[in-house]
């Protein structure tokens, strides 16, 4: 049971830190620069991806602690 608390925890503490703190994220506030405007977007689209690589790996060592549990 903790571990399905910790999974449902793990995905409200992603999305969080997905849509309040780096969503928001301006490098470049002001700039109509496209260049800047992509750079900005591609450092969200980098940062959003390792924080669901970092969640997958949390969630594979979640159920390797289930499996040996159940063993």
């Amino acid at each position: 049971m903790g571990i399905i608390g910790v999974a449902w925890l793990l995905v409200f503490l992603g999305s969080y830190i997905i849509f309040y703190l780096i969503v928001p994220i301006d490098l470049f506030p002001g700039t109509k620069d496209y260049v800047l405007t992509f750079f900005n977007s591609l450092l969200k689209v980098v940062l959003s991806i390792f924080l669901s690589i970092i969640w997958i790996l949390i969630m594979i060592k979640l159920r390797d602690i289930y499996i040996k549990r159940k063993l």
